[in-house]
């Protein structure tokens, strides 16, 4: 049984990604009718939300890398999305802008998200290698420790699926309401922002499986 939700879990995340990729490589190919660039887009909607402040940067990490960074305030968008006038470009900007908007406000989740997330760090490296030790050496604490590492960062990814869920809401009411979209783009660009959602929803619930077959895993060692 424990096997079939390891598989089950990495089957899961794989096809999450496959599915953000594929919706990416799709929709990076469909030009807006406006053909207004990620970067403008993006631009345009932090300074009718007053947010002149925030810098919008070019990420060096490649495909797929682009974030909000509270630390230095900057929109972070890949090469294509900040110069391209794609779907998937002015989706994923709008997006990343979304959370600019949300530390701006002062989004309610933010806070609880940043109050886990050095546990969660700690965690990430952490949790698994203390509870497979634990659960080898029958040091039935030290499995107990690893476990609620794992159970904090399923916290932590469970807390962050709202805020991206409400990134996502923000960026396609900002696209639409400044007219950087037509109606039938907005579909489109909802059926990007939708499918790099199903990766965060995939990894909580890949942790959850996780959890369950460590749970398993001692249930039978005992």
């Amino acid at each position: 049984m424990d096997i079939l939700l390891y598989v089950a879990a990495i089957g899961l995340a794989l096809w999450a990604q496959a599915k953000v990729t594929n919706a990416y490589a799709h929709f990076s190919k469909v030009m807006t009718e406006k053909r207004i660039s990620g970067y403008t887009v993006a631009r345009s909607i932090l300074d009718s939300h007053g947010l002149s402040n925030v810098e919008i940067q070019v990420s060096q990490k490649g495909l797929l890398s682009d974030h909000y960074d509270p630390k230095t305030n900057t929109v972070n968008l890949s090469p294509k999305v900040y110069n391209e006038a794609s779907i998937a470009s002015v989706a994923v900007a709008a997006h990343e802008v979304g959370h600019a908007i949300q530390h701006a406000e002062h989004y309610s989740y933010i806070g609880v998200r940043n109050a886990i997330l050095p546990f969660a760090i700690v965690s990430s490296y952490a949790g698994w290698i203390t509870a497979i030790i634990g659960l080898l050496s029958s040091l039935d604490f030290l499995f107990y420790i690893g476990l609620v590492m794992l159970v904090v960062i399923a916290t932590f990814q469970l807390v962050t699926l709202p805020l991206e869920f409400d990134a996502s809401k923000r960026a396609l009411l900002n696209l639409a309401e400044g007219n950087y979209i037509n109606a039938d783009e907005v579909a489109d660009s909802k059926s990007m922002l939708s499918a790099a959602a199903m990766t965060y929803l995939a990894a909580f619930a890949a942790s959850l499986l996780q959890i369950t077959r460590l749970l398993l895993m001692r249930g039978r060692r005992r």
